[in-house]
């Protein structure tokens, strides 16, 4: 288990989603700024590689966990809240 941002116990999963959500709504994370449209790779909670594409930044994490189940890519941009009528 890994600690999350409030210091709460959570899985690789949900802390990666919750390190994702506070880049694309902060546009950063210690420090770090982000622009929109930029790929981000994360493990364990962690910023781990940054590129122009999602191939790129997704060979960069495979390059660090082989493991497809692990680690997570995203692109950096606003929240889209989804209405359904």
């Amino acid at each position: 288990m890994l600690v999350g941002i409030g210091g709460t116990k959570m899985s690789e999963f949900e802390t990666n989603q919750q390190v994702a959500a506070h880049i694309c709504t902060a546009g950063g994370l210690n420090g770090k700024q982000f622009r929109a449209g930029e790929c981000v790779a994360l493990l364990d909670g962690k910023v781990v590689a940054v590129a122009r594409d999602l191939a790129s930044v997704l060979k960069s994490l495979r390059a660090l966990e082989s493991n497809p189940e692990r680690g997570m890519v995203f692109e950096v941009g606003p929240p889209v809240v989804d209405v359904i009528r």
